[in-house]
Formats: structure tokens, C-alpha cells, sequence
């Protein structure tokens, strides 16, 4: 008996789930405010927090060499001049538009940022920020395309 033969075989295959504008959008921002947390939490704690990402190179004998190296990470967090702490979203380099004009969310003090990252975790999970996302990234798009 071979090898292959002990094997039980199928003919079933993997299906890939292509994720809609909205959803891979949804996707990114989630991703973002994950990475903010985490700097929160690290502000929080006194502790460094870094993301590594795999960048490559192509070295002389002409082949790809992978290479991780830290992602450079913006806050979207800040302390205005009364010490109360504010937070924006971002989508690339453009603001996101929450509920009319107003673009950043009134935190308070420092020690409430996590829950409130985790609030806004929850609310793009749902979908409330999918008009704004949409229209942050319409407004980014438009901007790419002029340049």
C-alpha cells in the first residue's frame, strides 16, 4: 500500500470570501483603532508599543528578502489646553466627519480613552460609521485623482 493511498482524499476546495467596499472598509478601520488602543493601554502602563510589519528589499543577487521593521504609528489622541484629552478618526490622512461638522470625540481624562476606543470599536463593528467612512474615503479619492 502507497503512501497516498492511506490518505482519505475529497474533492472539496476552499472557498475565499471576497469582503464588499463596505465591509474591507469597515475592516481597515477596525484594524486602526485596534492599533490605537494598544497605544493607549501602553500610555496607560508607561510602556513602549510597537507594530512590526514585513517590508522587502531586493538584495543583489536580484531575490526578494523579507525584513520586519516597526510601523510608524500616529495618535489620533491629543490633550487640549484645559487637559481634557480628544480623540479623532482618521481615514489615511483625512478626518472623519462623526455627526455633522464635529470631528473628534470629547474623552475626558486619560484613563477614559480605552473605553472609548472600545465604544467606537463596537459602533464601526456595527455599521454606524459606514456613511462617513464612505464619505471620508469618496472625499480621499477625489484628492488622489487631482494630484
Amino acid at each position: 500500500m502507497t503512501a497516498l493511498a492511506k490518505l482519505k482524499l475529497t474533492t472539496a476546495t476552499r472557498k475565499t470570501e471576497k469582503l464588499s467596499a463596505e465591509q474591507y472598509t469597515r475592516q481597515r478601520m477596525l484594524a486602526n483603532l485596534a492599533e490605537q488602543l494598544g497605544m493607549a493601554r501602553a500610555m496607560l502602563d508607561g510602556s513602549a508599543f510597537t507594530v512590526k510589519q514585513t517590508r522587502y528589499k531586493t538584495d543583489e543577487n536580484g531575490e526578494r528578502i523579507g525584513y520586519e521593521r516597526s510601523k510608524r504609528l500616529r495618535q489620533w489622541f491629543w490633550q487640549d489646553a484645559d487637559g481634557n484629552w480628544l480623540l479623532e478618526l482618521r481615514y489615511g490622512n483625512k478626518l472623519l466627519k462623526l455627526s455633522g461638522d464635529s470631528t473628534a470625540v470629547l474623552v475626558g481624562k486619560l484613563e477614559q480613552l480605552a473605553g472609548v476606543i472600545e465604544t467606537l470599536i463596537e459602533a464601526v463593528a456595527a455599521g454606524e460609521l459606514d456613511k462617513a467612512l464612505a464619505a471620508a474615503k469618496k472625499e480621499r479619492m477625489a484628492t488622489l485623482r487631482k494630484g
